[in-house]
């Protein structure tokens, strides 16, 4: 983050809905109030997608990415999925946890949660545009494969973003992908209580969601 995008997430926890964003003149249109540091989390999830398309497929969204905070559906220590709800349609989805350090991998304790929800139908024609290589929509490991790199680029720059704003790196697991189920949940910082989801529109439709689960994490600098 340059010291422009910076300063625009302290301007959007000062002063509240509808900051103008810089990038293009529009605004990201927020949804729920956010004075926390886990909503300035997911303002910085919004850049980091905005960042990734504009830099490597030349893409502006059709409508500006609209966050939501949602309640976190759990069961048995396990937060619940359900990929097709995004979309009404077979989706796939990819998932990466963060650690505060390997320590806290090795025992199991995350402290964030990174899912990218794509379309099934849509997601060769989404990699086409980002300039990847071609993939068979019937090849099931090809699908989950390739929702996974898109989830590793997601979480790269969300995880620069974070240390841009003053957070200490994380370390992030490898991905895993599935499609229109995750049957026995996933693993997530037991105490979080809330999720934010951040919708993306291409050619006029919803076509990326991206969620976010992140405990508080003290700043390391301003």
């Amino acid at each position: 983050m340059n010291e422009n995008d910076h300063s625009l997430f302290k301007q959007m926890v000062k002063h509240g809905k509808n900051v103008h964003l810089g990038f293009s003149g529009r605004r990201i249109l927020l949804r729920e109030d956010h004075s926390s540091a886990l909503f300035t989390m997911s303002l910085a999830m919004a850049v980091a997608v905005r960042k990734i398309f504009r830099e490597k497929a030349q893409l502006k969204f059709t409508r500006e990415p609209i966050i939501e905070k949602k309640p976190i559906t759990h069961f048995m220590r396990r937060m619940r999925v359900d990929p097709m709800e995004k979309f009404n349609a077979p989706t796939v989805v990819s998932i990466i946890h963060f650690y505060k350090n390997l320590k806290e991998m090795d025992l199991g304790k995350p402290v964030g949660v990174l899912l990218v929800y794509v379309e099934l139908v849509y997601l060769s024609h989404l990699l086409r545009l980002m300039e990847y290589p071609e993939i068979d929509d019937d090849d099931e490991e090809q699908v989950e494969d390739a929702c996974g790199a898109l989830c590793n680029i997601i979480a790269g720059y969300f995880k620069n973003e974070l240390i841009a704003l003053g957070y200490p790196p994380l370390e992030m697991t490898a991905f895993a992908s599935y499609i229109n189920s995750v049957v026995n949940g996933i693993e997530y910082p037991l105490k979080v209580v809330n999720k934010y989801e951040v919708s993306y529109e291409i050619g006029k439709e919803k076509r990326l969601v991206t969620e976010m689960v992140m405990a508080p994490l003290t700043r390391v600098s301003t």
